[in-house]
C-alpha cells in the first residue's frame, strides 16, 4: 500500500484507513481471503469520503463497479487535459473494480460464508489484488489531493488545513489568561460553517496572488 499511504501521510483526516492498509499488508500471504476483502472495504471506504467530501450524493446501495467510477468520473470532471480519455479509463478501472468484488463475495473472509469445499484463494491472488488496489486508491487519492477545489458546500476536515489554520492563527492570536488557544480551531469547534469561508475565502485569495 505504499501509494496510498504516501497520500493518506499528507491528509490525516484519511488516517483512519491505514487501520486497512495494516491489515491488507499483514494477510497477503497468512490469511488471502481478508486481505482480498478489506482491499475492497478499502476502496469502497476512500471512494465514499471523497465523493461526501466533495458533497456529491451516491445511493446507499450503489454497486461497487458504480461506486468506482463515478468517484473517478466527479474528480476528472473539470479536467481540461485529456478528460474524455480519464472517463473512459473510469470505466475500464471500475470494471476491474467489479471483479475485485466477485472475487470477494466468492471468497469473503466474514462476509460471505462458503461450502467447506469451496476453493479458497491463494496468495497470488491476493498479492494481484493488493497490487492493483494500491493503483487504483493510490490513483483516486493522487487525483483528489492535486486537483481538489473545495466548493461552498465542500465537507472541510480542520487536520487537513494546516496553512490556512497557521495563518489564521498568527492574524487572530487568542490569549485567554496566561493560555494562548488557537482562534481557527475554536471557529472550527464553535461555527464550523464561519470557518469553511474563511478557508475557502483564503484559497481564494492565494489563487489571485
Amino acid at each position: 500500500m505504499f501509494w496510498i499511504r504516501e497520500h493518506i501521510s499528507k491528509m490525516p483526516s484519511f488516517n483512519t484507513f491505514n487501520t486497512h492498509a495494516d491489515t491488507i499488508d499483514n494477510n497477503v500471504e497468512m490469511n488471502p481471503a481478508l486481505c482480498i476483502e478489506t482491499c475492497k472495504s478499502l476502496i469502497e471506504g476512500i471512494c465514499k469520503t471523497i465523493l461526501t467530501n466533495k458533497a456529491y450524493i451516491y445511493k446507499d446501495d450503489i454497486k461497487f463497479q458504480e461506486l468506482v467510477r463515478q468517484t473517478i468520473e466527479v474528480l476528472v470532471i473539470n479536467s481540461y487535459n485529456h478528460k474524455e480519455k480519464l472517463c473512459e479509463l473510469a470505466r475500464r478501472i471500475a470494471s476491474v473494480a467489479q471483479v475485485i468484488a466477485e472475487i470477494r463475495n466468492n471468497s469473503g473472509f466474514a462476509s460471505h460464508s462458503q461450502d467447506i469445499k469451496n476453493i479458497s484463494v491463494d496468495s497470488t491472488m491476493s498479492l494481484f489484488i493488493y497490487k492493483i488496489t494500491d493503483v487504483i486508491g493510490g490513483f483516486i487519492l493522487h487525483y483528489y489531493m492535486t486537483h481538489n477545489n473545495p466548493k461552498k458546500d465542500s465537507r472541510i476536515h480542520y487536520e487537513d488545513c494546516d496553512q490556512f489554520n497557521e495563518y489564521f492563527d498568527d492574524a487572530n492570536p487568542l490569549v485567554i489568561g496566561f493560555l494562548t488557544l488557537s482562534a481557527s480551531e475554536a471557529m472550527y469547534q464553535q461555527d464550523y460553517e464561519a470557518y469553511r469561508e474563511e478557508y475557502l475565502n483564503y484559497l481564494e485569495t492565494k489563487v489571485e496572488k
